[in-house]
């Protein structure tokens, strides 16, 4: 909620393949500041993960995204069956509300549900604010996650 505005209960809602995604996309681009800035190509790519697996969980006040979780459930034999959180995103004017802290409790419980092993996410070494919140909420640091970029 702005500064202001009148309070909408916030209500978490997956958003579907069929949804228009495009109310979520400047929320996004705060965790995500890389991603093509035409929103057409961002729903897009949303889209082609959604029909893979990737799931999107929107916090709303009112019609206004608050907050997302972008998930999948993924299986290997470092985990077995488990739940990765792709994306975790509050946008800046709502953090520190427990709105990240809502978002991983439907999360778990899908994964619960699902009858997954573990919860899985990274973050950047330096999002120390973040990681906070996730050690808060019951998550351990068990590795580095590495990656080499390749030229394409």
């Amino acid at each position: 909620m702005r500064e202001g505005e009148e309070e909408f209960p916030m209500e978490i809602r997956e958003l579907t393949v069929g949804d228009d995604l495009t109310a979520c996309i400047p929320v996004m681009r705060e965790l995500r500041p890389h991603l093509p800035p035409n929103d057409t190509e961002v729903v897009e790519r949303i889209r082609r993960q959604m029909e893979q697996g990737y799931r999107l969980l929107s916090l709303e006040s009112g019609r206004e995204v608050v907050a997302l979780a972008g998930f999948r459930m993924q299986e290997n034999l470092v985990f077995g069956r488990f739940l990765y959180i792709d994306d975790l995103v509050v946008a800046a004017y709502a953090r520190k509300r427990g709105h990240a802290e809502r978002l991983l409790d439907a999360v778990r419980e899908i994964g619960v549900t699902d009858q997954r092993e573990f919860l899985a996410l990274d973050t950047a070494v330096t999002n120390v604010a973040a990681q906070r919140v996730y050690h808060r909420c019951g998550y351990e640091t068990v590795a580095h996650h590495l990656i080499q970029r390749l030229a394409t």
